[in-house]
């Protein structure tokens, strides 16, 4: 991994870390609230329904977790076995908070990891795998390593979902007064924000390790339309 590379990871772990950092008083008071509201943490209904989907699964990794909404509703809808994983000491607090909350601390067991943590993993551990909103905010020679490492450490019938950010066009980044490097990566405030590819570009980014079984289109609250993707990938059987 190029020098660049290892810096620009670094950069945002920092970011998000400060990002999912949550104060004393927010932590008390997550802890006391309810939880009988877990079915509306996803931030659509199809992510809803692509967690719900694990539950079914004996043995799930949420890679790059953040607060852990997608380990919470695996681990509600049946699977006994969630690793929640971030990079973010951050985001490994607030997924520890939020399996507290919703109860099933004692199935989703959040892990603070880099690629060391992946490349620790036994071969085919997992038999299911979610990514939300993680390999478009890396550089792409990380998401590279972490898709590779993925494919390793998952069963040959493990279900993988990806999701991704919607697509900016030459034409949608000309009308928002933004630029992007190499027409590719957004940067705001110096930390990379996206990275953004077309759905047959990261289809053939996907092809060395897993082949698409499906898309799906998503929104997020609030946004009119459903440009967001939702990759279901199946793991090459040379692989």
């Amino acid at each position: 991994m190029t020098k660049k590379t290892i810096q620009e990871n670094q950069t945002l772990i920092a970011f998000w870390d400060k990002a999912f950092a949550l104060s004393e008083e927010d932590q008390k008071q997550m802890l006391e609230g309810g939880g009988s509201d877990w079915k509306e943490i996803a931030p659509s209904e199809k992510l809803y329904q692509a967690a719900c989907s694990l539950g079914k699964r004996n043995k799930v990794l949420d890679y790059g977790c953040g607060n852990a909404w997608a380990s919470i509703i695996a681990a509600k809808s049946g699977c006994a076995d969630v690793t929640a994983a971030d990079a973010a000491p951050g985001a490994v607090q607030a997924a520890r908070l939020y399996a507290a909350r919703y109860g099933v601390a004692d199935r989703v067991h959040a892990v603070c990891s880099d690629l060391n943590w992946l490349q620790s993993v036994p071969d085919g551990t997992f038999d299911g795998l979610i990514c939300s909103n993680v390999l478009d905010v890396v550089p792409t020679e990380t998401a590279e390593e972490i898709l590779r490492e993925l494919a390793r450490i998952l069963t040959q019938d493990g279900t993988v979902i990806v999701g991704l950010n919607y697509y900016l066009s030459p034409e949608a980044v000309a009308a928002r007064g933004m630029v992007l490097e190499d027409g590719k990566r957004l940067y705001i405030d110096g930390v990379l924000r996206l990275v953004s590819r077309t759905d047959e570009e990261w289809a053939q980014i996907f092809s060395p390790w897993f082949t698409v079984e499906k898309l799906e289109h998503f929104a997020w609250p609030g946004e009119a339309k459903e440009t967001r993707r939702l990759f279901w990938l199946r793991k090459r059987e040379d692989d």
